[in-house]
């Protein structure tokens, strides 16, 4: 369990920008009525979609990196469990190469964790079952993976329960290789794809032989896209989707907004009925003045961590309007202004050590922007509040330079990028 904070150095780490887990529910904080007026959470409204629905639900989960998303589903994952729903869960930082992985990368990872799942939870996987997707994954570079011990293991009349191991061994090679960084995974993806709709197949067919063993069906989530390389993620998402949604279970996916806004999300609607976008925490209006209700929220989720007592005056609020309802920019933030602290000697943060943590993370932000995209960020930055869904918008909300606000579909300006651009005014001139 962990602590609240009793030293900077405290500080430093639990405030590190990383999800919260189901194990740190003490630390959870509802923020849905200062996103959106909703009267209840999103990881509670997509359970709910999940228990009451009489089909496999198709779940698109929309939000910046850092808003929240992954909490959300991380609280979503805990109570499933809770209920007894085999959760399946693929995390793009622990499980995919950032910066190249395919849709044929998180099929191998799904069949994986399912059969680690009936192992770990002493279900049945029948030997047909493991045949099936050893034909389908019997390939000039794979064969080697099947040795004889396996081989024998599972085409002998011993029972399925003694081969899963063995099947698990050669999964978790294939997952392996699909992350090294050469040619070799691109000549592997090669073997795989015309067999994946045998793969898919026969991961349905596992996915319903494990749902007759359980009191609920399996729900699988893929998390942590945002993280992922731009040109990836709009693969997966147009070019490849329809072989995703081909799972025939529950699926949860997050999105990360900047593709949701892009022109090529509108095929998105074919496979996800219901999206649902988290939008950054309100801390101001649209005429720039604090929202006192998003700061006050923000500020109960810091204060379940760390004591007042650690904050010079209007330090803590100023780091929260700064980070602009960024959970993640919000954390960074303070963690690093604890470090700044730290080294400089002092006993709380005070407010030169923030002010140069955030010259240092505005000057990191606006510096992400393409110059070809200077004239939509001074459009924003004279009032103009609509929100756009062009390449322009999408870009920008990649970097992170823009904010989605209400659920309205408002946007701003990172409050980073705006002090900026107000400390440098030349930098947005022709």
């Amino acid at each position: 369990m962990i602590k609240k904070a009793n030293s900077l150095t405290d500080i430093v780490n639990l405030f590190k920008p990383v999800a919260l887990t189901g194990d740190q529910i003490e630390f959870y904080q509802n923020t849905s009525t200062v996103r959106d007026g909703a009267i209840y959470e999103y990881h509670d409204g997509l359970f709910a979609r999940i228990e009451s629905s009489n089909t496999h639900e198709r779940l698109l989960v929309v939000g910046h990196g850092g808003c929240g998303k992954s909490t959300e589903l991380n609280m979503l994952t805990k109570e499933l469990s809770a209920k007894k729903y085999p959760v399946i869960h693929v995390e793009a930082k622990g499980d995919l190469d950032l910066f190249n992985f395919t849709y044929i990368d998180i099929f191998m990872l799904i069949v994986e964790k399912i059969v680690r799942y009936a192992k770990e939870n002493d279900l049945n996987v029948d030997c047909s079952i493991i045949l099936a997707f050893r034909h389908a994954l019997y390939t000039k570079i794979t064969q080697e993976y099947w040795d004889s011990e396996t081989e024998a293991k599972v085409e002998g009349t011993v029972s399925a329960s003694v081969s899963v191991p063995f099947f698990l061994t050669v999964i978790a090679k294939i997952t392996s290789a699909l992350k090294l960084t050469s040619g070799f995974r691109e000549e592997l993806r090669g073997e795989i794809k015309p067999r994946i709709s045998d793969i898919i197949s026969t991961l349905n067919t596992l996915v319903e032989h494990l749902n007759e063993q359980v009191p609920h069906p399996t729900v699988i989530i893929v998390d942590g896209l945002e993280k992922c390389r731009h040109e990836s993620v709009r693969r997966l998402f147009v070019e490849d989707i329809s072989s995703i949604a081909a799972i025939q279970a529950h699926l949860v996916v997050s999105c990360p907004i900047s593709m949701y806004r892009s022109a090529d999300a509108t095929i998105l609607s074919g496979y996800f009925s219901a999206p649902v976008v988290i939008p950054m925490i309100k801390t101001h209006h649209e005429n720039l003045l604090p929202y006192e209700k998003g700061i006050n929220v923000i500020k109960e989720l810091i204060l379940k961590r760390a004591d007042e007592a650690f904050f010079e005056d209007d330090v803590l609020e100023t780091i929260i309007e700064k980070a602009g309802g960024s959970l993640r920019d919000t954390c960074y933030l303070l963690s690093n202004s604890a470090f700044e602290a730290y080294m400089r000697g002092k006993e709380k943060i005070d407010m030169d050590s923030a002010n140069s943590v955030l010259k240092s993370y505005a000057t990191e932000i606006f510096f992400k922007v393409d110059a070809k995209f200077y004239p939509r960020v001074k459009e924003i930055y004279d009032g103009n509040h609509i929100a756009k869904q062009d390449d322009a918008s999408s870009e920008l909300l990649y970097t992170g330079a823009i904010f989605e606000y209400n659920g309205n579909r408002w946007r701003d300006l990172h409050p980073l990028v705006r002090q900026y651009i107000q400390d440098n005014p030349e930098v947005l001139k022709d």
